[in-house]
């Protein structure tokens, strides 16, 4: 030590003598030296137990020469050939001597930090800093040790549904993510609505690969990595709401169809109506899910009622009075005062109701100037370039067209978007049947998710009424 330090260090020494007690911050730490130790000499990281500790290290308090002042500490972990200085450097601060990763925290660090490969076995080198607080006294470094380590293959953090029988359909990149289980170590569930049709998880927004298929049988997942593995999907024959659980230590899941919405009705009251109760459209995909769609440019205040013509009934209403149009907007509901309303400036609008998540949309809504047929059972075919146009009238809502219809399958587009991912009016199921009445259809943007058809059985002469802003369609065969 440089002789002005054995100065400082002295007088520092004659001024921890002569405090008392209660000013003392770490007292006498004695002459030990400053050393580290792991709980094991090589450890093999468990991936079925990601929150189980997988090696803890600890250290001696080294001294700070009876000085009193307190001592902080640093945690380092480098690879073996390495300088400690592009390693993990953590701050433990003061009065901790142990620092522990968990088996899938560590596997993670080594693999993203360093770039271990996943199944492989590395040795890696470790130490303590001790730093008295005073620039007087040389910083203590432990004896460096080594640790063996075999990583694993990491199990995803993130789960997503995927498929015809999903929400958003086989867009990728708008996957419907399941939310993980408390305290379960890679447990997944969700519950919505799922139609008729297939599904199956993938881990990465907007990635078809890795993805968790169907097993052995419906109560069993297989991890699927490479084009030539079967790409065997679970299979829905009945839509409705549905919970599914997920395990992916045991690779284990749960498909079970839930009880229908509390409420299977509800009403639209308010200012735009005259305060008549007129009823609401249920979606066809989610019984949970209520619309309501139409010209309401008298404006003002509207809530949602549950009994036809019962103003002492429950109402579903705005958790602030007055709140105005928006999306994703919070919703409660309960009877009698406070008598919270929304309030609307006026105009065409489309309300959705969410009762599952208690969230509702207030969008004004502004018309497609065009609307177009497309599929094979059109003139133009699939031709999307070249969609057949239909014809618009006085009402910019409306729009008819007369025409030839071939056997096969029709939708709508709405903006002729050429990569198909743009907005279209979609039938409420696969291979749906004209019933030559006015029926309901499904605005479907982006045009990635389900993608329902009405199927066109015998060719003849149809006219089509289609009204955008009720989203109802009448194909008529003549």
């Amino acid at each position: 030590m440089k002789p002005y330090k054995i100065l400082s260090l002295l007088a520092l020494l004659l001024v921890g003598w002569s405090c008392t007690d209660e000013n003392n911050t770490e007292y006498n730490k004695g002459e030990a030296p400053l050393e580290v130790i792991a709980s094991k000499e090589t450890i093999e990281l468990d991936a079925l137990n990601p929150s189980a500790e997988a090696v803890k290290f600890t250290w001696t308090s080294g001294t700070n020469y009876g000085t009193g002042l307190a001592i902080d500490y640093t945690f380092q972990l480098d690879k073996q050939d390495g300088t400690f200085e592009n390693g993990i450097t953590v701050e433990m601060g003061r009065n901790n001597f142990e620092k522990s990763y968990k088996n899938e925290e560590l596997n993670d660090l080594l693999i993203e930090k360093f770039g271990i490969t996943a199944a492989a076995e590395a040795t890696f080198q470790y130490r303590v800093i001790a730093n008295v607080a005073s620039n007087a006294i040389e910083q203590q470094i432990s004896p460096v040790q080594t640790l063996g380590v075999k990583t694993h293959k990491p199990i995803t953090k993130n789960l997503y549904l995927i498929g015809d029988a999903t929400p958003n359909g086989w867009n990728a990149g708008e996957a419907t993510e399941l939310k993980p289980v408390t305290n379960t170590p890679k447990a997944f569930s969700w519950t919505g609505p799922l139609s008729a049709g297939e599904f199956k998880f993938i881990t990465t927004l907007g990635e078809f690969m890795p993805s968790y298929n169907k097993g052995e049988n419906d109560t069993k997942l297989v991890l699927r990595e490479s084009d030539d593995a079967p790409d065997d999907k679970f299979v829905i024959t009945e839509g409705g709401t549905y919970t599914i659980r997920v395990n992916l230590i045991s690779m284990a899941i749960s498909i079970t169809r839930g009880e229908g919405p509390e409420f299977t009705e509800l009403w639209f009251v308010g200012n735009p109506t005259g305060w008549s109760f007129q009823p609401m459209t249920v979606n066809p995909l989610d019984p949970f899910v209520f619309h309501y769609n139409d010209d309401l440019s008298a404006g003002g205040e509207f809530k949602i009622g549950t009994v036809a013509g019962s103003w002492d009934a429950v109402f579903f209403r705005p958790t602030n009075d007055q709140q105005t149009e928006g999306t994703k907007l919070d919703v409660d509901k309960w009877a009698g005062d406070p008598d919270y309303k929304w309030n609307i400036t006026g105009g065409a609008y489309k309300i959705k109701l969410d009762t599952r998540d208690k969230k509702i949309d207030i969008v004004p809504f502004t018309p497609y100037t065009m609307i177009y047929l497309v599929g094979d059972a059109t003139p133009s075919g699939w031709d999307i370039g070249n969609a057949t146009p239909m014809k618009a009238g006085s009402d910019p809502y409306i729009f008819t067209w007369t025409g030839n219809l071939n056997s096969g399958e029709l939708k709508f587009t709405l903006d002729k978007q050429d990569d198909w991912n743009g907005a279209w009016f979609i039938a409420s199921e696969a291979d749906k049947t004209p019933t030559g009445e006015t029926e309901q259809m499904i605005y479907n943007y982006p045009g990635a998710g389900v993608d329902y058809k009405w199927r066109i059985s015998e060719a003849g002469t149809y006219t089509i009424e289609l009204n955008q802003l009720k989203e109802t369609v009448k194909i008529k065969k003549q």
